[in-house]
């Protein structure tokens, strides 16, 4: 079997750095895929970035918590505070019930809308921190994915990556010492079979490293043995590359290694480290053919 990578850096339109910084990752070769959030000013750039890269696919960062609305707040207030911005409390505001479904409905279908008329047909969905991993949001998403025939979703199956390797006892202890992410990681994997029921098509893992060992992102080592250690198939990472920027600093709290992480994947050794593992860099637009 041949081992694929789709690289998708996520946050397309959060801030003007981080397009910036998506662009030079691109031309790069590294990353071939990314996913937008549409509730951005910065979001104005998209039409101009699909035009110069057409071959990179392009998704749907889901986002009901950060910025603003797309949708008109006052068709969305349980969404929002009294400014008009994502409510802080919105996981547990939801949790509770008191975030209705019809109205995360339509705002995550508003943002949908809103890539759609910046001239780019979306091939996948995501969400902005993982929050579309609770219930009433993914419901949501999905019904949205379904209506939008959006053919593709981020995976959650969960293949924890470390420079020491990934054994039973390796796994068995790291979730003994959290048993927390034992459930995250176990809801994420049936939430991703729930969207293959749906019929979207998935990568058959995503690829995380940073759990069981020091490995980060940011660190060319990470990457390259990461390549050299590839499962065979289809499988997904996602990034974070930006140049930081004052109104990034204004909403995330990870913002300086986003620099790092630019330096790491436009460095020339990666794309040839690529080459020798025998790794084929793809998108989901090749994940969509592959399924036809």
């Amino acid at each position: 079997m041949s081992r694929r990578l789709i690289v998708n850096a996520d946050g397309f339109g959060f801030t003007r750095g981080i397009n910036r910084g998506i662009v030079r990752t691109v031309e790069c070769g590294v990353v071939r895929s990314t996913s937008v959030l549409a509730n951005f000013e910065a979001i104005d750039e998209l039409s101009e970035f699909h035009r110069k890269f057409p071959q990179i696919s392009i998704g749907v960062h889901l986002n009901l918590s950060v910025g603003r609305p797309v949708s008109d707040p006052k068709a969305i207030r349980s969404l929002v505070d009294d400014a008009g911005t994502f409510r802080a409390d919105f996981v547990p505001a939801m949790l509770r019930g008191r975030v209705r479904s019809s109205e995360m409905a339509r705002e995550l279908d508003a943002q949908v809308a809103r890539v759609l008329e910046l001239g780019v047909r979306p091939t996948h969905i995501d969400g902005h921190q993982n929050k579309h991993l609770y219930p009433p949001f993914f419901r949501a998403a999905l019904r949205v994915a379904r209506t939008r025939a959006i053919p593709c979703m981020r995976t959650h199956r969960r293949y924890l990556f470390a420079q020491e390797g990934r054994g039973v006892r390796t796994l068995v202890a790291y979730y003994l010492r959290h048993p927390r992410r034992l459930g995250t990681h176990f809801v994420g994997r049936l939430f991703s079979r729930w969207a293959r029921l749906a019929g979207l098509c998935l990568a058959d893992r995503l690829i995380t490293p940073g759990y069981l060992g020091g490995d980060h992102k940011s660190s060319l080592d990470t990457w390259c043995r990461i390549l050299g250690a590839l499962p065979n198939g289809w499988n997904e990472i996602y990034c974070h590359p930006g140049i930081p920027d004052d109104e990034l600093r204004q909403y995330a709290h990870y913002v300086d290694k986003r620099q790092l992480e630019i330096d790491v994947l436009c460095d020339p050794r990666l794309l040839e480290v690529a080459r020798h593992a025998g790794v084929e860099l793809v998108s989901f637009h090749d994940l969509i053919e592959s399924r036809r």
